[in-house]
C-alpha cells in the first residue's frame, strides 16, 4: 500500500470513530433524558398519593382549626390593647 493510501484510509477510520462517538453520546443523553421524564412521573405520583392520603386530609384539616384558633386569639388580643390605647387620651396642646 502507498503512504498516502494509507493515511486517507486512517484519516477516514478517525473520521468513522468520531461519528461514532457523536452517536453514543446521543444514545447516552436521550437514555439520561428518558431516565429523567421516568423520575419525574414517579415523583409526581407519589406526590399525589400523598396529597391524597386520609393522612393528608386529616393533618390539613388539623392545620386549618389550629391556624384558626391562633388567628381568633391574636384577634381578641389586639383587641384588648387597641382598646387600651384608645382609652388613653392624647394630650391635648395647651394655648398659650
Amino acid at each position: 500500500m502507498q503512504p498516502r493510501t494509507l493515511l486517507i484510509v486512517a484519516l477516514v477510520a478517525l473520521l468513522a470513530s468520531a461519528r461514532a462517538d457523536e452517536g453514543d453520546g446521543s444514545l447516552l443523553l436521550g437514555s439520561v433524558q428518558g431516565y429523567m421524564e421516568q423520575a419525574s412521573k414517579t415523583v409526581q405520583n407519589a406526590l399525589t398519593s400523598v396529597q391524597e392520603s386520609d393522612l393528608a386530609m386529616v393533618t390539613r384539616g388539623w392545620m386549618d382549626t389550629r391556624f384558626r384558633s391562633l388567628k381568633d386569639y391574636w384577634s381578641k388580643f389586639t383587641d384588648k390593647f387597641t382598646g387600651l390605647w384608645d382609652s388613653i387620651p392624647e394630650d391635648q396642646p395647651t394655648e398659650p
